[in-house]
């Protein structure tokens, strides 16, 4: 018998298995004289015998066949691999660049039946910037989660950014004593605030110990001119309406207790002079430590950002940066109605401590702060901007939180607008987190990002426009997700991370929506870049498209079935029928090498409701084309595709958005890009 003929290799030049190759790769899928070959690349038909370039970031898998025209015999060669962005490091292997799509503003129904609330101080002496807090609450003082921007006439070059209903602002210093009148507005909602800047402030100077209790009062102005600390046993109170400015790098160490006894009317403030010279923060690091604060304004604070360089033997933290409030040996310290805004540091740090935190707003920081074991509850708080929604982008572990150990524990949440993580937690040692009616929103990276060997459970959650939602990373986390919500993400639900390290972990996906994300579900992970199927179960969900490693799941489909859209109803952030919609870029003109992607457009929110919106595309007074976006409920972006024909002149290429149905055009509207020939 005669042997089979030997088939030829198949050859992809330039190109390894497994591999991981920064911004570009070009290869070539090389040609076998007496054989026919093909080539596909992700689903898609590519060249062979020609040299092709990839540079867009993503996980690729090159399929070549391969067969020989006389004995018809068949061979076929996988090669796996990864373009990384060199601009992002190393924390989106696998994954498509992601940058969030800017917020678009709510439609005017989405404010329907709300309040508006604004803080200011009462009054508030000469010469300090005058912070500002505003929230959007129903009649029972739930946040509501609207978008938009908060407007007073006189203060039209400071407005306060809403973001899902709460946000922060400063208005200039005042030049001279007057009463400052201040009418917040937005939508169909006004508040009018009165703030007296004084003629005449008598500042009380504080330093050193304060070793018996002591009471300063209300409406006191009081300035920290050095280190000053509450000795044990000691209790520092001070009454609503004060004002404490401290002097730059000045840490104010409690050993004792501290209660400061703002309200929402006559907040307290600490601050300093010049918020561009910080003072330091707060330490509490014995046992005794205990500090209750209440309707508390604090700004300006993390003068040392090599903080925990220079203080060794006060635990680890990702970011070495000076904290607001720095808790350690058991310190207990509770936060109700406290608002921790534009601080150059940490907002905190805990080890083996104790912090709660009830209706509070921590808003542009580093991040909201490391706590390794001990507890943390946050219930009602809105931590967003790290450190700010307009900051370039930067891998500097710029997390909204970051936990280890303990048992930490976060109820009706907002955490968002992060330049990495919404939460990241890992570490070995026992441990657990629980989030419950949470809203995780525009985090480049995971929403929540579960890695060591903890357990981590999230309950009734939202995870909207960020890098991935619901990640099982490395090491050996037990993750449970059930009834939530993961949509416009690059990925819904994730086993894996962005490391070849150990994957060990166990992954529950149940009763949940996974929907419009880049991929709703996936498993692979650069241990041995293998779906981990035997690692997931991921079932009695809703996706957006059908997945055969996932078949115990339902296609989301509402117009053939409405009785889906009772799934999606618990998650809105307001039963308005109507949204706001407008183009998705940050600024009315567009480069034309961007249009290939396409021209994203997108909702305030996710509705019941089926939203359309025509459009129309022209140069100068030319149409070139035009057609109608329809968004499915639960859908948050679509992209207006569009190939740029040849101009024969310099054109200004002009996208308008017109006749919105369930929704407003309460975004950019028009965008144009001037295009040379």
């Amino acid at each position: 018998m005669l042997a089979a003929p030997a088939l030829a290799k198949i050859t992809v030049d330039g190109l390894e298995d497994k591999n991981v190759y920064k911004d570009q790769v070009s290869f070539t899928v090389r040609l076998e004289a007496g054989y026919d070959s093909s080539a596909w690349l992700n689903g898609q038909p590519v060249a062979t015998g020609v040299s092709i370039k990839i540079d867009e970031p993503e996980y690729y898998e090159l399929n070549v066949y391969q067969r020989a025209r006389v004995s018809r015999a068949e061979e076929s060669r996988l090669v796996r691999f990864i373009i990384r962005a060199g601009d992002r490091g190393n924390t989106e292997w696998g994954l498509p660049r992601w940058t969030p799509y800017p917020m678009i503003d709510s439609a005017s129904a989405e404010f329907a039946g709300a309040q508006l609330v604004v803080v200011t101080p009462a009054q508030y002496p000469l010469g300090l910037e005058v912070p500002v807090i505003a929230r959007v609450e129903d009649v029972s003082g739930n946040r509501v989660g609207v978008n938009g921007s908060v407007r007073a006439a006189g203060f039209q070059n400071h407005p306060l950014r809403l973001l899902r209903g709460v946000g922060s602002a400063f208005l200039p210093a005042a030049k001279e004593p007057n009463t400052i009148s201040y009418t917040a507005e937005v939508a169909s909602l006004a508040v009018p605030k009165k703030i007296v800047i004084e003629a005449a402030t008598t500042w009380r100077t504080v330093t050193g110990n304060i070793s018996s209790s002591t009471n300063w009062g209300e409406n006191a102005r009081i300035r920290v001119v050095d280190r000053l600390t509450i000795m044990p046993g000691a209790t520092l109170i001070i009454g609503s309406g004060s004002v404490i400015v401290a002097e730059p790098g000045v840490q104010i160490t409690v050993n004792g207790r501290i209660a400061v006894n703002g309200t929402t009317q006559k907040p307290v403030v600490f601050t300093c002079r010049d918020r561009k010279v910080p003072w330091g923060g707060f330490v509490f690091e014995t046992s005794t430590s205990q500090g209750q604060f209440t309707g508390t304004i604090l700004t300006g604070s993390g003068a040392d950002p090599s903080w925990f360089d220079h203080n060794p033997g006060h635990g680890s933290s990702h970011r070495h940066n000076q904290c607001l409030f720095y808790l350690s040996n058991g310190a207990n310290v509770t936060l109700t109605d406290c608002w921790l805004v534009e601080n150059h540091g940490q907002a905190g740090h805990g080890e083996k401590a104790y912090l709660t935190m009830m209706r509070c707003l921590v808003q542009k920081c580093v991040t909201a702060g490391q706590y390794n074991g001990g507890a943390l509850v946050l219930d009602d708080c809105a931590l967003i901007e790290f450190p700010s929604a307009a900051a370039p982008y930067a891998d500097a572990d710029n997390d909204g939180l970051y936990l280890t150990g303990g048992a930490h524990m976060l109820t009706d949440c907002l955490i968002g607008w992060s330049q990495d993580d919404g939460i990241d937690a890992g570490g070995s040692g026992a441990g657990s987190v629980t989030v419950r009616h949470c809203w995780f929103e525009s985090s480049y990276h995971e929403a929540l990002a579960w890695s060591g060997t903890q357990i981590r459970t999230v309950i009734d959650s939202v995870a909207l426009n960020c890098g991935q939602g619901y990640e099982c990373g490395y090491e050996a986390p037990d993750v449970n997700t059930v009834h939530c919500l993961s949509t416009a993400n690059i990925v819904g639900a994730r086993f894996g991370d962005n490391y070849d390290w150990t994957y060990e972990g166990f992954l529950t996906v149940r009763a949940s929506l996974l929907l419009f994300n880049h991929r709703d579900v996936w498993g692979r992970a650069w241990d041995n870049w293998e779906v981990h199927l035997s690692q997931m179960d991921i079932q009695d969900n809703y996706l957006s498209a059908p997945d055969a490693l996932y078949p115990k799941n339902r296609l989301w489909n509402p117009q053939i079935d409405p009785n889906q859209l009772q799934m999606l109803a618990p998650f809105l952030p307001t039963p308005a029928d109507t949204v706001g919609i407008g183009l998705a870029t940050l600024e009315d003109t567009l480069d034309p090498a961007a249009l290939a992607a396409g021209i994203p457009v997108r909702l305030s929110t996710f509705t019941t409701s089926e939203v359309s919106v025509d459009y129309t595309i022209a140069a100068g007074n030319t149409p070139l084309a035009g057609g109608t976006l329809h968004f499915t409920p639960g859908e948050t972006v679509k992209h207006i595709q569009f190939d740029v024909p040849p101009l024969t002149t310099s054109a200004q290429l002009r996208v308008t958005l017109s006749n919105p149905v369930n929704a407003n055009l309460t975004g950019l509207k028009q965008i144009g890009t001037s295009t040379d020939n």
